[in-house]
C-alpha cells in the first residue's frame, strides 16, 4: 500500500467522517428544536387556559358588581372579560385541534361557559328593567348558585385540561434533555475520535514525511562530511522507502568515489604508501603530541644508486624496487608508526612514543636486517641499499621543516659513510657541508641555507 493510497485514505476518512457528523449533528438539532417547539406550545396553552379563568373571573365580577351598585360602570369589566373568555377558548381551540380528548374538554368547558353567560346576561337584563320585581329574580338567580357551579365545573375542566399538558410537558421536557444529552454523548465521541485521527495522523505524517526527511537531511550531512552512511534492512515498502534505498545507493557511490578521491589525494599510487601532502598534514600532529608527551624519530631513507639502476634496468624495474622497499618499511615498523613516500626513491618513517635514543636505533637496526637479503625480480637478485638519516623531536627542534631537512642532512652524512647505513642527526654535520652551512645551531644553519 503507497503513500499516495494512505494519504487519500485518510483524508476521504476523515471527509466523510465530518460530513456524516454534520448531518448526524445538524439532524439532532432540528430534532432538538421540535421537541423545544413542543414545549413552548404546552406553555402557550397553559397560558392560554389561565387567561381563560382570569377572563371568566372578570366577567363575574363586572356581573355582580353591576347587581349590587346598578352602576352601569361595571358593565364594562363584565364585557371585556366575556370577549376575552371567548378569545381564549377559540385560540386553545386552535392550538389543540391534533388532541381529541382536550377537544372533548374544551368543548364540554364551551358549553358551561354558554351557560354561565346565559345565567350573567339573564340577571343583568333583569336589572335593566329597573322594576322591584325584576330586581328580586335577579337576586333569586343569583342566590341558586348556578353560577358558582358552572363556574366550579369549569374550573375542573380546566384543571384536568392542564393535568394533562402539565404531563406532556414534562415528557417533552424529557425528551428535549434526552436530545441535548444524545448530543452531548455525540460530542464527547467527536472529540476522542478526531483526538484519535489527530494522533493517527501525527504519527503517519510523522513516520511518512518528517522521519524521512530527517533521515535525508542526516545522510546529507554525513555525505558532505565524506561519512558512509548507515544503512538500515528494514525500509518501508513504499516512495519513502523507495526513495531512502536510492539516496543509501547514491551516497554509497559518493562515498566510495570520495574515498577514492581522497585516497588517491593522500596516498602513493605505485606503493600505497601515505604521500607527501599526508605527510605534511600528519607531522604537525605528530610533533605537537611530542612536545606534551614522548619523543618522536624521523627516519629520512634515499636508495643508494637507484637511479643507476633504474636507467640501466629499466622503469619496471625500479617501481619493483619501489613496492619491496614500501613492503619491507612497513613490515619493520610498530603499529602506532607511520611510513610515506615522499617521491623518488625517498621515503620518510616517522616513530612515534620514542622514550630512549636506543629504542630509535632498534627500530632503525632491524630495517636495515631486514634490507640485507636482496629479493627477485624477474629472475634476477636485486640487492636494495637504503641510507637512512635520524632527527629526533623535541631534541634536534620542533620544527616540521626543519626537522626534515636536518634527517635529510644526518642521510646525506651516512650515504656519504660507507661503514654505516643510518646515522643520527649533530649539530657538528652542518659544519661538514663546506660554507652552505654557517650557523652555530640547526636553525640557524637551516636559515643561511635558506637565505
Amino acid at each position: 500500500m503507497n503513500i499516495r493510497f494512505k494519504l487519500v485514505f485518510l483524508l476521504s476518512t476523515l471527509f466523510l467522517v465530518t460530513i456524516g457528523n454534520i448531518l448526524l449533528t445538524r439532524m439532532l438539532e432540528s430534532y432538538g428544536e421540535e421537541k423545544l417547539d413542543y414545549v413552548i406550545h404546552t406553555h402557550e396553552i397553559l397560558i392560554e387556559s389561565k387567561d381563560l379563568i382570569s377572563a371568566m373571573k372578570d366577567a363575574e365580577t363586572g356581573q355582580r358588581g353591576y347587581l349590587l351598585t346598578h352602576n352601569a360602570e361595571y358593565l364594562e369589566p363584565y364585557i371585556a372579560g366575556t370577549a376575552n373568555a371567548k378569545k381564549h377558548l377559540n385560540r386553545l381551540k386552535n392550538i389543540t385541534f391534533e388532541k381529541p380528548l382536550q377537544e372533548e374538554r374544551l368543548k364540554k368547558i364551551e358549553s358551561l361557559m354558554e351557560q354561565k353567560f346565559n345565567e350573567l346576561d339573564t340577571a343583568i337584563k333583569l336589572i335593566e328593567k329597573h322594576t322591584p320585581s325584576s330586581h328580586s329574580e335577579a337576586l333569586e338567580i343569583v342566590n341558586q348558585n348556578k353560577g358558582k357551579e358552572y363556574m366550579d365545573a369549569i374550573r375542573d375542566e380546566i384543571l384536568a385540561f392542564n393535568n394533562d399538558e402539565l404531563i406532556l410537558l414534562e415528557y417533552r421536557k424529557g425528551e428535549l434533555k434526552k436530545n441535548r444529552a444524545y448530543i452531548t454523548t455525540l460530542m464527547g465521541f467527536e472529540l476522542i475520535f478526531f483526538v484519535f485521527m489527530a494522533v493517527i495522523t501525527g504519527i503517519f505524517i510523522r513516520s511518512k514525511f518528517f522521519q524521512p526527511i530527517e533521515i535525508l537531511l542526516d545522510g546529507t550531512a554525513k555525505m558532505e562530511k565524506g561519512m558512509r552512511q548507515e544503512v538500515s534492512d528494514i525500509l518501508p515498502k513504499d516512495e519513502m522507502g523507495y526513495l531512502l534505498s536510492r539516496f543509501y545507493k547514491m551516497s554509497e557511490v559518493v562515498y566510495e568515489k570520495y574515498n577514492k578521491l581522497d585516497y588517491d589525494a593522500t596516498h602513493d599510487s605505485l606503493t600505497g604508501l601515505r604521500n607527501r601532502a599526508k605527510f605534511e598534514e600528519e607531522i604537525e600532529v605528530f610533533i605537537s603530541k611530542a612536545r606534551k608527551e614522548k619523543k618522536i624519530a624521523l627516519l629520512f631513507i634515499d636508495l643508494d644508486k637507484f637511479k643507476e639502476m633504474n636507467d640501466t634496468q629499466g622503469h619496471d624495474t625500479g617501481d619493483a624496487v619501489l613496492k619491496e622497499t614500501a613492503e619491507r618499511l612497513k613490515n619493520s615498523i610498530r603499529y602506532i608508526d607511520a611510513v610515506y613516500r615522499l617521491g623518488g626513491d625517498e621515503f620518510v618513517v616517522v616513530l612515534n612514543e620514542i622514550r630512549e635514543t636506543s629504542n630509535v636505533q632498534s627500530v632503525v637496526e632491524k630495517i636495515v636486517e631486514n634490507f640485507s637479503t636482496p629479493f627477485t625480480y624477474q629472475s634476477r637478485l636485486i640487492k636494495i641499499l637504503p641510507s637512512i638519516g635520524i632527527a629526533i623531536s623535541p631534541d634536534d627542534t620542533v620544527n616540521s621543516k626543519e626537522l626534515v631537512k636536518l634527517s635529510d642532512i644526518a642521510m646525506y652524512a651516512a650515504k656519504c659513510d660507507e661503514s654505516t647505513s643510518y646515522k643520527f642527526f649533530e649539530a657538528s654535520m652542518l659544519k661538514r657541508e663546506s660554507d652552505k652551512f654557517e650557523g652555530d645551531t640547526p636553525q640557524e644553519a637551516i636559515k643561511l641555507s635558506k637565505s
